[in-house]
C-alpha cells in the first residue's frame, strides 16, 4: 500500500517541514481515531488561522527519537516550522481535541510502544503561538469522560506495574485553573489486560463510577468500581476478583459490566454455573449470569437479577421473579436453549419452563401443534431472529413479561 497523496496545502505543509529538517522525512498516521492524516490542520489557540501538526520521523535515527511532532504556523502567507518535539512512543495510535475545564482546546496524543502494550498518552496545550506538554504518562487504558459527573470531561487513565504487579485508575482534570491529577485509586491488581471500562452511576446514594472490567490470563474475568464521592475518588469495598468472577468458554461469553435493565445505573455481572454443571471442567460449564447492583456507597453489593446470556453475547435473558422460587436447568441443542426445573436434592430435572430459537436466516423453527410461538426480534450485533416457546407450566412468563426479560444487544 502506498501512501496517500497529498493535497496543495499539505504539500506545501511537507515543503515547509523538509526545509526545516534539511533532509528526507518519513509521515506517520495514526492507527485510529478521527485524525488519520500525518497532517492535522486544526485552529487550537483560537487565533484567526489554522496551525498544522505533523506526525513524521527521520531515518536512520538510532538514538532512540526518531518520531517527531512538529508545530507548523502561516507566516506572511507562508508555512513556517515553529516547534518541534521528541515524541514518546514509536507510532502514532490516536490523536483527539478536548477542552478539559481550562477553557482552551487540549491535544490529546496516543503513542504506541514497540514489544508492549503500554503506550503514553501526551497532553498539550498552544497558548500565544508556544506548545506545552502539561502532562505525559504511560498506561494501558486511556479515555476522556465524566467521571465526577460535574459536566466536565476528565482524563482516566489505567497503569499496571508490571515489576511491582500494582495497577493504578488516575483521574486528571481541572481544578483551580490547573490541570492536576484529581484522584488515584489502587486497583485489585493481578488482571492481565483491560476489556472495558464504562461511567455511570451507583445506587442508594446515587453516585458517580467508573466501571473497569478486565482479563486475567487463564481467560476469566472481573471488575472494579472507582466511586466519586464528596471530591474523592475511591474503590468500591465489596467488589473483589471473587465477587465479580466471569468464566468464558464456548457456551458463555465475555459480559461486560452494563446498564442491564435501563435504570440508569450500571450492574457488575458475575457467572455461576447451572447446578447440572458445577462437577465439570469450567471449560464444559454452562453459566447462569448474575448481575450485581453496589449499594451504600460501594460497600455492599446484592445480586438484582439472576440471567442467560446467549452463547453470542447478542442476547440476554432475565429471569422471572417467580423463577427465584425454582431452581433452574439449561441445555442447548439444535440452535435452542431449553429451560427446565430442576431438582437439586436428586439432580433431576422437572417439567420445561420454556425454549429459546435462534435463527441465522431469520426462518422460525417447526414447533407443536397448539404451541405459543413468539418471535423476540433480530440482533444487530449477530444478526440472529430469536423466537421463544412458552409452556404450559405455571412458571412460564406470559408472551407480554418475556418482551420485557428478553434484552437483544
Amino acid at each position: 500500500m502506498s501512501p496517500p497523496k497529498l493535497d496543495g496545502e499539505q504539500t506545501e505543509i511537507y515543503e515547509a517541514l523538509r526545509s526545516f529538517t534539511n533532509g528526507d522525512i518519513v509521515l506517520k498516521y495514526p492507527k485510529s481515531g478521527q485524525y488519520r492524516s500525518a497532517f492535522v490542520i486544526k485552529d487550537i489557540d483560537s487565533e484567526s488561522t489554522d496551525e498544522a501538526i505533523v506526525f513524521y520521523e527521520m531515518p536512520n535515527i538510532s538514538d532512540g527519537s526518531s518520531l517527531r511532532l512538529n508545530f507548523l504556523d502561516k507566516q506572511n502567507g507562508r508555512w513556517v516550522s515553529v516547534y518541534d518535539f521528541a515524541a514518546s512512543g514509536s507510532e502514532v495510535e490516536s490523536v483527539r481535541f478536548e477542552d478539559l475545564g481550562l477553557g482552551s482546546v487540549m491535544m490529546i496524543v496516543n503513542y504506541l510502544m514497540q514489544s508492549t502494550s503500554d503506550r503514553y498518552t501526551s497532553v498539550m496545550t498552544y497558548t500565544d503561538g508556544v506548545p506545552a506538554e502539561i502532562l505525559n504518562v504511560r498506561n494501558v487504558f486511556m479515555d476522556i469522560f465524566d467521571a465526577d459527573g460535574n459536566g466536565i470531561n476528565d482524563l482516566f487513565t489505567i497503569t499496571n506495574d508490571r515489576v511491582s504487579g500494582n495497577a493504578t485508575a488516575s483521574i486528571y482534570g481541572a481544578a483551580d485553573e490547573r490541570f492536576v491529577r484529581l484522584g488515584a485509586v489502587p486497583l485489585n491488581t493481578g488482571f492481565a489486560g483491560i476489556k472495558n471500562v464504562i461511567c455511570g452511576t451507583i445506587a442508594d446514594p446515587s453516585r458517580n463510577a467508573v466501571f473497569i472490567d478486565y482479563a486475567f490470563s487463564d481467560g476469566s474475568f472481573g471488575s472494579d468500581t472507582v466511586i466519586y464521592s464528596n471530591r474523592y475518588f475511591y474503590l468500591a469495598p465489596a467488589l473483589d476478583p471473587d465477587v465479580t468472577f466471569r468464566n468464558a468458554n464456548t457456551y458463555t461469553p465475555y459480559i461486560p459490566c452494563k446498564d442491564v435493565d435501563n435504570d440508569g445505573v450500571v450492574e457488575i455481572p458475575c457467572t455461576r454455573p447451572f447446578p447440572e454443571y458445577t462437577e465439570l471442567p469450567r471449560a464444559e460449564q454452562v453459566n447462569m449470569t448474575v448481575w450485581c447492583a453496589l449499594e451504600r456507597g460501594g460497600t455492599r453489593v446484592t445480586d438484582k437479577y439472576r440471567s442467560y446470556v446467549g452463547t453470542r453475547g447478542d442476547y440476554i435473558f432475565l429471569f422471572p421473579g417467580n423463577w427465584g422460587s425454582v431452581t433452574a436447568s439449561v441445555s442447548i441443542a439444535d440452535s435452542a436453549v431449553i429451560f427446565n426445573r430442576y431438582d437439586s436434592i436428586s439432580a433431576v430435572k422437572g417439567e420445561e419452563l420454556l425454549r429459546i430459537y435462534g435463527s441465522a436466516d431469520g426462518t422460525p423453527p417447526r414447533s407443536e401443534e397448539n404451541a405459543e410461538l413468539i418471535e423476540l426480534g433480530k440482533s444487530e450485533l449477530s444478526g440472529f431472529t430469536y423466537y421463544a416457546l412458552l409452556t404450559q407450566s405455571t412458571f412460564s412468563p406470559s408472551g407480554e413479561k418475556l418482551g420485557e426479560l428478553f434484552r437483544l444487544q
